[in-house]
């Protein structure tokens, strides 16, 4: 089962990524108002739900959870600014190399943290992951043309602070519920930015002075995020987060994908290859884990 909804939030998340891409080419927001954007549609997407789904309220007053996800929060925010700067800068082709190493983070600190506790670590699905990054990484990378930048750095760190918002939020797991964790990180979000654009002095009427494309896009975006973010939560609940840091690597598989019909960024034949390999890889550890 966890394999079929990793397949979906794969799918989703690719999705996403693309549709976010092409949300930022239509935007001439600061990138604090652009990720604002985010817990907007967010707080009336996961407060309609709200009357669907119980959330224990327990969640707001306990004051662990609330420190932990403050910090999460700096984290995400830093990380979020980054990505926003970094996907007006370059092609999404020039990065997608380095698209796995969040999942390769999480998997090793979640590793080093848990290495005694056989209940959530494994040394098959540490190996496995390492080898497949390692192909994602050797396949995906233009040799003739090969240089590490500095916005390749950069974002390289930014898939480090996702890696630890992440790790934050699974913590946080132990106790609550995903729809818990989700409604407070929607409501915290939307305060936090709200306030970092009241201090950096941005003008919120720039929000509504953006392109039809910015609007449809970015909504497309953010719901199809919130989405799939529940579920990443709910998989990461169910199944520890080192097997879903590994079924994770399925993504760059539909990122191709989405490269090509939504993006009209040709994939290499390189990166079809690399495709099957991760399909074959993630069948193996699966058949044989």
């Amino acid at each position: 089962m966890s394999i079929i909804l990793w397949i979906i939030t794969s799918i989703m998340w690719s999705l996403w990524w693309a549709y976010r891409k092409k949300s930022s080419d239509h935007s001439n927001l600061p990138n604090p108002l652009f990720v604002l954007i985010w817990p907007m549609i967010g707080i009336v997407f996961i407060y309609s739900l709200v009357f669907l789904l119980w959330i224990n309220s327990e969640i707001f007053s306990n004051y662990k959870v609330l420190v932990l996800l403050i910090l999460a929060w700096c984290v995400d925010w830093l990380w979020a600014i980054l990505e926003a700067w970094i996907y007006k800068k370059v092609k999404i082709s020039k990065i997608l190399p380095y698209t796995s190493f969040d999942k390769l983070f999480i998997i090793v600190i979640w590793f080093i943290l848990f290495y005694w506790n056989a209940w959530y670590t494994s040394v098959t699905t540490l190996i496995v992951a390492i080898f497949t990054f390692i192909i994602i990484l050797l396949l995906s990378i233009d040799y003739k043309n090969f240089k590490l930048e500095t916005i390749i750095i950069k974002y390289i760190l930014v898939k480090l602070l996702y890696a630890i918002a992440t790790l934050i939020m699974w913590s946080i797991l132990l106790s609550y519920g995903t729809m818990d964790v989700f409604a407070v990180v929607i409501l915290v979000y939307l305060i936090f930015h709200t306030s970092l654009n009241i201090l950096l002095k941005n003008d919120f009427k720039q929000i509504v002075k953006q392109s039809r494309s910015f609007y449809k896009y970015r909504i497309i975006s953010s719901t199809i995020w919130r989405w799939s973010f529940i579920l990443w939560m709910f998989i990461i609940e169910t199944s520890w987060v080192l097997i879903a840091s590994l079924l994770s690597f399925i993504t760059i598989v539909f990122s191709i994908l989405s490269m090509k019909f939504i993006l009209n960024d040709t994939p290499t034949k390189k990166q079809i290859i690399l495709a099957f390999t991760v399909i074959v890889l993630i069948w193996i550890w699966y058949y044989f884990k």
